[in-house]
């Protein structure tokens, strides 16, 4: 048995192993869970936006605990209240690209999921292209947002938008660095 979640749930009510309570939480995920790369403004982002995975589970209020299980066993991410249905819902949440790269991606690599195979193959290679620090470069920043929209789900901005501001912003920043000192204005002295 799983003594080890004792505090929070009865053993009984448990897989009688941890392979089998891994079955459980591949299950869990394939159903209620949700490998997601969200993309938001930022300002003082190189390019003026920010590729951000994310890896949640939900659940109902009265079943909290199945969360805690999972953040026993991964031994990382937060249980925090689902944005706008606070009194009803929460998430298990794993956003540290560290913690997915180092232990979620390969909890999922092993136990394989069925539902959500081409979600989280596409959630994978993101992560791992940012933490090969891709999105630091044009080329590799625009390849891993067009992963990100390749992905299920809705956009708030489309993903032709979102590039020709990356190209605006980048055109701006290379005028900026070729412009000639004091501005870039003509200079004319006047005696």
């Amino acid at each position: 048995m799983l003594y080890e979640f004792s505090d929070i749930i009865d053993p009984r009510r448990l897989p009688r192993r941890m392979k089998y309570l891994q079955y459980y939480i591949l299950g869990l995920v394939d159903g209620e869970g949700c490998f997601s790369v969200s993309l938001k403004r930022q300002a003082d982002a190189r390019f003026g936006w920010v590729i951000d995975p994310i890896f949640h589970v939900t659940q109902s209020k009265e079943h909290r605990v199945i969360l805690e299980i999972l953040r026993r066993v991964f031994k990382c991410g937060r249980i925090i209240p689902k944005p706008g249905e606070e009194d009803r819902v929460y998430q298990y949440v794993v956003d540290s690209r560290r913690h997915l790269a180092e232990v979620i991606i390969p909890f999922f690599e092993k136990n394989k999921p069925i539902i959500k195979a081409r979600e989280f193959e596409s959630f994978k290679e993101i992560v791992y292209g940012l933490e090969r620090k891709e999105h630091k470069d044009l080329d590799g920043f625009i390849s891993l947002l067009k992963k990100a929209y390749e992905m299920p789900g809705e956009r708030k901005y489309s993903l032709e938008d979102v590039l020709m501001q990356v190209r605006e912003r980048v055109g701006a920043s290379e005028t900026i660095r070729r412009a000639p000192p004091g501005g870039g204005e003509d200079m004319v002295q006047h005696h």
